[in-house]
């Protein structure tokens, strides 16, 4: 992906070949790079590898680097919402997947019925209560709790809220060794 590397002569040949005659003018004038502006975007030509300020050492660095730290708003009805759970993502994680109801869609009529489609998953056996918890509850809490720990307070959920973000802070067993 080294721009320096790219076959410039065979790239031209081919844009001649298949392409449009204006994409092979507008080549033609850039000296063959398909975007000079864009060709040393990381700044950086020695190191081209817009991962390494991962410090990416093993496999497994994968979990902590994106399956823990984000979350993702997934539509309240998509089967697709049972892979965060899913048994064979790698190394067993999951991913934090956050109820996001389809309320203001022009298909939702009712406003009650997007949780009981979600809930579907599992009927189904998609995925269990626990996941379901997680997915509509514990997640969400998680997100917004661990940015301000204040945010539920006044709510009904405040308590139950507090629990879980306290349980977050509690090193387990596995992390203490």
């Amino acid at each position: 992906m080294h721009p320096d590397k790219l076959d410039r002569a065979k790239l031209m040949s081919l844009v001649e070949k298949y392409g449009y005659s204006d994409i092979a003018t507008a080549l033609r004038e850039r000296g063959g790079l398909p975007d000079p502006e864009q060709a040393y975007l990381t700044g950086n030509v020695e190191n081209i590898d817009d991962f390494s300020a991962c410090q990416i050492t093993r496999k497994e660095d994968w979990v902590d680097l994106y399956a823990k730290p984000y979350y993702f708003g997934c539509e309240a009805d998509d089967r697709m919402n049972a892979t965060a759970f899913g048994r064979t993502n790698p190394f067993g994680s999951k991913l934090n997947a956050i109820f996001s109801s389809d309320i203001g869609h022009f298909d939702v009529i009712d406003m009650r019925h997007p949780l009981p489609e979600a809930y579907e998953l599992v009927e189904d056996g998609h995925i269990t209560a626990d996941n379901f918890r997680d997915f509509t509850f514990e997640n969400a809490v998680r997100l917004w709790g661990t940015q301000n720990p204040r945010f539920f307070e006044g709510t009904r959920v405040a308590k139950e809220a507090a629990a879980i973000l306290s349980a977050a802070q509690t090193p387990t067993l596995a992390a203490a060794e």
